[in-house]
């Protein structure tokens, strides 16, 4: 036997095996077709509402102690003070990848 006739052999094993494989799914899938399919269906759903920091800091602060708003805030971020009030209430939620 040489190496012509052994890989003819082995490839011939290999289509033999993956073709046996191929008829078995095709004749369970038939079996699997003849189920009914399932009425109870299990769902949930929650509306959550995002918190508003705005809101939660206002509470924290008096209206007289509001200092005058920096460009920072005026485009959504907070102060690094407030950072850190917000994580001890847990409403930081991140939704995007943060860059350093």
């Amino acid at each position: 036997m040489n190496w012509i006739h052994f890989l003819l052999w082995v490839a011939g094993i290999y289509c033999l095996y993956y073709l046996v494989i191929i008829l078995l799914d095709l004749t369970g899938s038939q079996k699997a077709g003849s189920l009914k399919p399932a009425t109870n269906e299990l769902t949930f759903s929650e509306s959550i509402m995002p918190h508003e920091a705005e809101k939660l800091l206002e509470n924290d602060h008096p209206k007289s102690a509001v200092k005058a708003p920096s460009e920072m805030i005026a485009s959504g971020g907070v102060l690094l003070k407030d950072v850190f009030i917000l994580a001890r209430k847990e409403v930081i939620d991140i939704t995007r990848q943060v860059s350093f």
